[in-house]
Parts: structure tokens; sequence; C-alpha cells
């Protein structure tokens, strides 16, 4: 490698795309795609989720891409220094949404940060793996940290947005009072979408008004209970009764056929309903209702700990970021909490007296 002085004091660079080989035993060279199935058969192994295994085949298949364009000489794992994965970085944040897909419309913005971060995250969890076997020697990424970027408050529904949406479907059809009552449990119990399509009549319980999911079911893999408000409960049970009904499935959520209802069908159901009742498409999501709840759970007097064990939240900086801090509701709580306020004034003055 070619080593050339910095003009900043103590600072060298290193010129080169590829790390130097020669003392690298050959037979222990190990190719870029052998090496992903190497990290990928082991978290199989380990049972991770079938979603987790997707996303790291996803973010593995853009790196690729990615490397193939810049260094398409690059065959082995170990060659990729550290050089590579800033680069990737770079790439990453000045990257075009959608701009390989030449199907979709092009937006002008780039990749979100938290996108970014997502895929790195990726490829950190891989070659940390890969170093921790013995596979690598260095470790590309150790150095490397994930880039900083401002969190910006949560987008959410409002009430009256929400009315409007629970408003769109027509109820006098099946797969009308099928979405309406889906809406609401997201947006009361604040599930993800693939635990609430995964419901069963036999998760609900009527006398204690909750939901139970078992391990199985939930992100972190243990076991949970969720409220559920008397008029939804009420229409849960009535579309589990229209079920049994008409179909052979102890699923809840059904398409017209009887077969469980996929999450991209109720996507795009939701889009027609944000249509049909004025709502900008991109405030609706499944993932909007969660949020929703979330936000007005905190906003009506409930506590961050309690919120995290209904959605199951692994960490509590994650429910925190639900908190509403805009500027009325601030002003709102320090009158409202503000130690002077309490003590009241006329209290103070006549001690003054």
């Amino acid at each position: 490698m070619v080593m050339s002085a910095d003009p900043r004091k103590g600072r060298r660079i290193v010129k080169g795309r590829t790390r130097d080989l020669q003392q690298v035993p050959s037979e222990n060279m190990v190719t870029l795609d052998h090496a992903f199935q190497i990290f990928y058969s082991s978290k199989k192994a380990e049972g991770m989720r079938e979603r987790t295994l997707e996303e790291y085949v996803n973010g593995w298949r853009y790196f690729r891409e990615w490397l193939n364009q810049k260094d398409p000489e690059i065959r082995f794992i170990q060659q990729i220094g550290a050089e590579h994965l800033r680069s990737y970085v770079d790439y990453m944040s000045n990257k075009r949404k959608y701009s390989e897909v030449p199907s979709r419309k092009q937006t002008g913005e780039t990749l979100s940060p938290y996108t970014v971060a997502f895929r790195l995250r990726i490829l950190r969890t891989m070659f940390n793996f890969l170093h921790r076997e013995n596979i690598i020697g260095e470790n590309p990424i150790s150095n490397i940290k994930q880039p900083r970027f401002d969190h910006k408050e949560k987008d959410t529904l409002t009430e009256e947005q929400l009315e409007k949406l629970l408003a769109a479907p027509d109820t006098s059809t099946y797969a009308g009072f099928r979405d309406r009552t889906l809406m609401m449990l997201l947006a009361d119990g604040g599930f993800r979408i693939h635990e609430a399509l995964r419901l069963k009549a036999e998760n609900i319980d009527p006398k204690t008004r909750c939901v139970h999911l078992p391990g199985w079911m939930n992100k972190n893999r243990k076991p949970r209970m969720v409220p559920l408000s008397v008029h939804v409960l009420r229409e849960v049970l009535r579309l589990i009764d229209e079920n049994q009904r008409y179909f052979n499935s102890d699923y809840i959520f059904l398409s017209n056929y009887g077969e469980p209802l996929k999450a991209d069908h109720f996507r795009k159901r939701l889009k027609l309903y944000a249509k049909a009742a004025g709502i900008p498409s991109e405030l609706v999501s499944p993932h909007r209702f969660r949020s929703f709840f979330c936000r007005q759970f905190l906003m009506n007097g409930g506590d961050l700990f309690t919120l995290q064990r209904i959605v199951a939240h692994a960490s509590i900086e994650t429910t925190r970021r639900y908190v509403p801090m805009n500027d009325e509701m601030i002003r709102q709580q320090h009158e409202h909490f503000s130690p002077i306020s309490r003590m009241g004034w006329s209290r103070i003055n006549k001690r003054r007296l």
C-alpha cells in the first residue's frame, strides 16, 4: 500500500482499495457469498425469526450490488476494509429513493437516516460474527460508528383523522366490517400488524377484556397481555361470530375467501380509505395506528413503563420517543405541574405578611 502524509498532525491516509492478502493463507480465503452463507446458517440455527433472516438477506444484497459496481474485482471477504464500509455509508447517505426501481416514481428524496443506520447495523452484526469465528483476522467495521442524525418528532394521526378513517369502510360488507375492526384493534392496543393478523379466537379473553399473546407471536419472544376497551372487544367478538358462521378458520382477520388476511392487502385498502377520508396517504399505515395508540396513551395520562409493557418495546428509550413534546403540550404540563403554581401564590403571600 502507498502511504502519504496528511497535513493534519498525527494523521496519515491509507491509499488503496483492497487489503494486502499476501499474509493470508490461501486455504483460509472465503468468498463473499460463502461468508454470508456461513453467517446466515448460524443465525438460522440460533432460531432467528424468518423476518429477521430476510432482513439479513436484503441487507447483504444491497451491499453486494454496490460492491459489484464499486470494486468488482473483490472476491473474498478478507478484502473488505474499513474504507469500503465508509464509502458505502456515504453512498447510502446520498442515494435517491427508488433510484434503482424504474417503475417507481422518483421523489428526489434520499434514503432516510434510519434506513442507512439499519443497513449498516446488519453489516456490523455480520462482520462481528465473522471476526468472532476467526473467519476474518481484522474486523473492518470495529471502528465504524453508526451515523448520527436528528430525531424528528413522530407524525401521528389525530383523533379527527382516525374518526374519518373509521367512517370510510362500508361496514355492510364483510371486508369493510373486518377492516374497521382491525383499525380499531390496532389503535386501541398498539399491536404490530403481524401480531394482529396472527390472532385467533383463543387469544381473546372476554371476561378480562384482554388479548393474550404467547411468546412466539411477539418480537421479543416474551408472552404479553394487552387490554381492550369494551367497544373494541365487542366488535372483535362480532367478527369472530361472523367468521364462525361462514368460514372454517380460527383466525380472526380473514380474506373474503376465508384465508388469513395479508398485511400488504390491508395496507393497500388503507390507502383507499385514506383517499376517501381526505387524509394524506403517508399518514396512513398499520404502524401509524400503533404510533397513535402510544401517543394518545401518554397524552391521556398513561405512564411510560406501562406503555412499554403493553406494546413490548425492548427499550424504554423507544417508548420515550412517543412522549408528546410540542410547545402547547409542554406549556399545559408546566401549568399543571409547576411547583410554584401547586403551592399557591396566595399562600406564599400570606407567609410574607
